[in-house]
């Protein structure tokens, strides 16, 4: 072979080595997308200079699937090495969200991203094609607030593996390093739950922390640290210690979950931090969490904001809307509160707002309510009003919560069709109501459909309100005889019952005059010493029971599964005059 051809052959190798590596990693890669903001017309991508020399991005151009290309900038700016450059739809929506940001900020015009996904391109000065990206919404990023972050810069833009939501305590980390860019050493304190939600003074409170190691390397010998935080100062101090458990061992991207209990009868507002403390952790971000609640009285009705009523699938041109009620016997300030679907979160008020005791609070996508609502132009004094246009209720069911400026999850439920009346045929049009305020929010047995004309009472009581009434008796059904004709007046009863223990597995069965089991409302549901069961009349095949005497059954059975205590009462079905 001459040294010509052979000449030839190695300059071709070369060649195509520098398009196939220049094509795999490319100097300028996508590397953070918001397309989701918390607030409209706040989108913005994020680029990050891979390479080992400075880029100028003057005339580098950008496109999404349906627009045509659009210039970033026309002046001379110089990209460094390992930088990042935050191209935006408004420069001042952007930098009141992020007031701390230094680095390279570019508004240009811009062309709506698509909120299920969508084709985002990033164009060399020459038009030669620098980085593209076809997301989805299942990557990540989807939560309203949260952007989208390639876990490795300079690997694929194009595999979903490679792409996850920001767990960065701002949502987002624009003009630094990605959050779920995988380090040496790291310890995610993920999440810190504590029921009940509302407890009383004889509750206890029961916490769950759940541990994650998000980094490359095994993590050993950490702690979780609890404390009490009596001054409300959100600062963990060694006299506010509950716990300090160790751990050994947690494998890179495994998780862990430890559970404590707090034993203490004193009432009022408490406040709790948990921290991680593991030496050598790169991020500790994202190692505490503080989360507060409240205890009442037992005599008092000391619950919180729930929610009360939820307008999922309303008629053609009227709006969604959820309404909550304050429970509670004391002022509630919203600011910074949180309302969240399955793929979005918004807050409701960034300034002070208080919701007095009795209050409702309606939150509707826009003001076509008044079309099936007409008095809520007038509010009273006791109902609150609040427009997001973000809602976008599933008629299929959903997940959703109100959260408070702490990140502590208020009340929530997961919603389905199948909670309405099933002798209505049509429920478009008609909200799902609760049966009373204080029942628990997220249990199927707690929710009916209104009976009103209109369809729907915001702002008002629940058309299908019914009464739980004190006794001291330790099996007590109320209203009976009542009468489950979906009038809206005594269409459930309300057994409550106090067991000889304080904790127990329950049975709970519903016979006929004849003995005939006619429907089983719980079965080896786990019970403390008190509790409430709502019955509405239906037999285990959703068919209302014939006006009669039955029999309610309540067996109260130990972890081996003997039965320690058996309770009966006589109810009555009965139908209105």
């Amino acid at each position: 072979m001459n040294q010509t051809i052979l000449k030839q052959i190695i300059f071709i190798n070369i060649f195509l080595k520098i398009i196939f590596v220049s094509s795999a990693y490319p100097q300028l890669v996508i590397n953070e997308i918001m397309y989701v903001p918390s607030e409209s017309n706040n989108e913005w991508f994020e680029i990050f200079n891979a390479g080992n020399s400075p880029v100028n991005l003057q005339n580098c151009k950008w496109k999404d699937a349906t627009s045509s290309l659009r210039t970033i900038t026309v002046n001379s700016i110089l990209l460094d090495s390992h930088s990042y450059a935050v191209i935006c739809q408004d420069s001042v929506k952007f930098k009141l969200q992020f007031p701390g940001i230094t680095g390279i900020l570019i508004q240009t015009v811009w062309s709506q991203l698509n909120n299920t996904g969508d084709n985002l391109i990033l164009i060399a000065s020459d038009n030669s094609r620098d980085d593209s990206v076809s997301f989805l919404s299942t990557w990540g990023g989807n939560n309203g607030g949260f952007s989208l972050e390639k876990k490795i810069s300079s690997g694929s833009s194009n595999n979903s593996s490679n792409w996850s939501t920001s767990v960065d305590f701002l949502k987002a980390t624009p003009d630094r390093k990605n959050s779920v860019t995988p380090k040496q050493f790291d310890l995610f304190l993920k999440s810190f739950f504590i029921t009940p939600l509302f407890p009383t003074e004889d509750d206890t409170l029961k916490m769950e922390f759940t541990i994650k190691n998000t980094g490359i390397n095994t993590a050993g010998n950490f702690y979780l640290n609890i404390f009490e935080d009596a001054n409300f100062d959100s600062i963990s101090q060694n006299n506010e210690l509950l716990q300090s458990l160790q751990f050994g061992v947690l494998n890179s991207d495994d998780s862990l979950k430890y559970n404590f209990t707090v034993y203490e009868n004193d009432t009022g507002k408490k406040q709790f931090i948990a921290v991680i403390v593991f030496p050598g952790d790169n991020d500790t971000l994202n190692n505490i969490l503080i989360r507060n609640i409240y205890k009442g009285n037992l005599n008092s009705v000391q619950r919180g904001i729930v929610i009360n009523e939820i307008m999922y699938d309303p008629l053609t041109d009227n709006s969604e809307w959820i309404e909550f009620f304050n429970t509670a016997a004391l002022t509630i300030n919203l600011k910074g509160w949180k309302y969240k679907e399955s793929y979005s979160q918004v807050t409701i008020f960034s300034n002070d707002f208080y919701l007095n005791p009795g209050d409702y609070l309606i939150i509707t996508r826009d003001s076509t309510i008044y079309n099936a609502f007409p008095l809520l132009r007038n509010l009273n004094q006791n109902q609150k009003l609040k427009l997001l246009s973000s809602m976008s209720l599933n008629n299929s069911g959903e997940s959703v919560s109100l959260t408070d400026s702490l990140g502590s999850i208020v009340d929530m439920v997961d919603f389905r069709p199948s909670w309405n009346n099933p002798n209505i045929a049509d429920t478009k049009g008609i909200s799902l109501e609760k049966i009373n305020p204080l029942f628990k929010t997220n249990e199927a047995s707690s929710w009916s459909s209104c009976t009103k004309p209109e369809g729907g009472t915001p702002g008002l009581i629940n058309s299908i309100y019914a009464e739980s009434k004190n006794t001291n008796s330790e099996l007590s059904i109320s209203p009976n005889p009542f009468s489950p004709d979906g009038d809206g007046i005594e269409d459930f009863t309300i057994m409550k019952y106090r067991l000889n223990v304080p904790f127990a597995q329950l049975r709970v069965k519903v016979f006929d005059i004849k003995g005939r089991l006619v429907r089983t409302l719980a079965d080896n549901a786990v019970s403390g010493k008190e509790g409430t069961i709502v019955f509405n009349g239906l037999d285990n095949g959703n068919i209302r029971l014939r006006i009669g005497i039955y029999i309610l059954l309540i067996e109260a059975i130990d972890d081996n599964g003997g039965i320690i205590e058996i309770k009966k009462a006589p109810f009555v079905i009965a139908t209105r005059l």
